[in-house]
C-alpha cells in the first residue's frame, strides 16, 4: 500500500497578478472649513492602500452645484477649493462597482458641536483619553483627531467612532511637554460640525524660555509701560498659571511680583529714579521657567519736577486773582478805594497843592562884597609886534559854512589900531 504523500505532486510556478484598485474608505479633512484658519487651507487626506501599492487618484469637488475633476492626483492629500459642498476620492482604473467615498463639507449649526471636550492622560501609559458631549442631531460617526505642535497638515491622525461612543483612546507614544491640538467633530449625511480644538500635554514640564520685554509709550508721562510676547507653545511645555516680572535698580537687591497669565501689559509707577533692569519669567503647575531677555531703563527724577509744581501754581493762582481784581476793582470797589486811599491817590486829575511842581524854583546868589582900595597899575605901551599878513588864499571861500563858522580877521586881532599906554590913577580916599 503506498503511503498518501507519494500521491501529491510538485507545485505550480508561483503566479503574481494584481486586482483593480478600490476607492480609499477613509477620507478626512486638515483643518476646520467651518472657522478661520489663520490663512491655513484645508485639505482633503485619505489613507493609502499600502506601503508598496504606487497609486495615481481621481478627485471630484462640488462647487456651487458644478463638479471639479482633478485628474493624476498623487497620494495622499488635495487643496480643498473653498464654498466647496462635497468631496469624493477614487484610485484610478478603480473598479466600475466600487462606490465612490464621499465626504459632505457642509457646515451645521453650531449647537450640532460637540461640546465639553476633556483630555486627560493616563497614568503608566503614553496614550491620552478624550471624552465629549454630544450635541443636537444625530451624527452618523464621530471623528477624533490629533497633530503635534508644528508638524504640517499632512501629518494629521484621526480614528473614526461609531454613533452613541463619546470617548476614545488615542493610540500613539505622546511625549511629556509636547503640544497636541485635538479636535472632536460630528460628520452626518447632510453635513458636519467640529468642537473648538483644544491644546493638551501628556505631561506638562517647567518652561523653557522667558518672554520677550519692549517698552511702551509712558501712560501718564514719566510712568514706564511694558508689554511681552506670549511663550510657544513648544518652549511653554505646559499650561500657563501666571508670569513674574522683577526690576532691579542700580546696587538694590531685584523686587519680583506676579502678574496674571491673561495680560501682557502693565504699568510701573513706583520705580526708583535712575538706571533700572527688568526683566519676566513663566510658570506651569510644574514650575518656574528661566528669564527672558533683560530690558534696560533710564528713569529721570521726578521730584524736582514735583517740588517745582506747587510754586509754579502758586504763580499762577496769584496772577489770576490779580487779573481779577484788576478786573473786579473799577467797577466795583470804586467806594472802597475812595474809604481807604487817599484822595490823591484815586483821583483822575491830581491837586496841584499836593505836588511841588508848581513853587517857584528859588537859586541862592551869594551876597557883593563891598567895595575896598583898588591899586594903581601902570601900563607902559610896547612897541607893536609886526602882524604877518596871512597868505592870499589860492580861491575865495564860496561855501556858506566857511563864512558862517570861520572867525573873521577882526576876532583873531589882525587887524585894528595899535594899543596905546594909559595911566590909570588910583583911587585914593579921602
Amino acid at each position: 500500500m503506498e503511503e498518501e504523500e507519494d500521491l501529491w505532486g510538485e507545485w505550480s510556478p508561483i503566479l503574481s497578478f494584481q486586482t483593480l484598485p478600490s476607492a480609499p474608505k477613509d477620507v478626512w479633512i486638515s483643518g476646520n472649513p467651518c472657522g478661520t484658519q489663520g490663512g491655513q487651507k484645508s485639505l482633503l487626506l485619505w489613507k493609502a492602500p499600502g506601503h508598496c501599492v504606487q497609486l495615481s487618484y481621481r478627485v471630484w469637488f462640488q462647487v456651487k452645484g458644478q463638479e471639479l475633476i482633478l485628474e493624476e492626483t498623487p497620494c495622499c492629500s488635495s487643496s480643498i477649493p473653498t464654498q466647496v459642498e462635497w468631496a469624493a476620492v477614487s484610485a484610478v482604473n478603480a473598479t466600475s462597482w466600487d462606490p465612490l467615498t464621499n465626504l459632505s463639507l457642509v457646515c451645521l449649526g453650531p449647537g450640532s458641536a460637540p461640546h465639553g471636550v476633556v483630555v486627560s492622560s493616563i497614568a503608566g501609559s503614553t496614550e491620552l483619553l478624550v471624552t465629549w458631549q454630544q450635541g443636537s442631531g444625530e451624527p452618523q460617526e464621530h471623528v477624533v483627531d490629533w497633530a503635534q505642535d508644528g508638524d504640517p497638515p499632512e501629518d494629521l491622525n484621526w480614528v473614526r467612532l461609531p454613533p452613541g461612543k463619546l470617548s476614545a483612546l488615542l493610540p500613539g507614544n505622546f511625549e511629556g511637554g509636547v503640544p497636541y491640538r485635538i479636535t472632536v467633530t460630528a460628520v452626518s449625511p447632510g453635513g458636519l460640525y467640529s468642537s473648538p480644538s483644544v491644546w493638551r500635554f501628556r505631561e506638562e514640564l517647567a518652561p523653557l524660555a522667558g518672554p520677550v520685554l519692549w517698552r511702551l509709550q509712558d501712560a501718564p508721562p514719566g510712568t514706564p509701560a511694558i508689554a511681552w510676547g506670549v511663550v510657544p507653545r513648544h518652549q511653554l511645555r505646559g499650561h500657563l498659571t501666571h508670569y513674574t516680572l522683577c526690576a532691579q535698580s542700580g546696587t538694590r537687591p531685584s523686587v519680583c511680583m506676579n502678574v496674571s497669565g491673561n495680560t501682557q501689559t502693565i504699568t510701573l509707577p513706583n520705580l526708583p529714579w535712575g538706571p533700572c533692569e527688568l526683566w519676566m519669567t513663566a510658570s506651569t503647575i510644574a514650575g518656574q521657567g528661566p528669564p527672558g531677555p533683560s530690558l534696560r531703563l533710564h528713569l529721570p527724577d521726578n521730584t524736582l519736577k514735583l517740588k517745582i509744581l506747587p510754586g509754579v501754581i502758586c504763580l499762577w493762582v496769584l496772577l489770576l486773582i490779580g487779573c481779577g481784581v484788576r478786573l473786579a476793582t473799577p467797577g466795583r470797589c470804586l467806594n472802597l478805594w475812595h474809604k481807604v486811599l487817599p484822595r490823591w491817590v484815586w483821583e483822575k486829575v491830581p491837586d496841584p497843592a499836593n505836588s511841588n511842581s508848581s513853587q517857584p524854583h528859588m537859586e541862592e546868589v551869594p551876597q557883593a562884597q563891598p567895595p575896598r582900595d583898588l591899586p594903581i597899575l601902570e601900563v607902559e605901551d610896547t612897541e607893536p609886534l609886526q602882524v604877518m599878513e596871512p597868505p592870499q588864499a589860492s580861491s575865495q571861500l564860496d561855501s556858506g559854512y566857511e563864512k558862517h563858522f570861520l572867525p573873521t580877521p577882526e576876532e583873531l586881532g589882525l587887524l585894528g589900531p595899535p594899543p596905546r599906554s594909559h595911566f590909570w590913577p588910583e583911587p585914593t580916599s579921602a
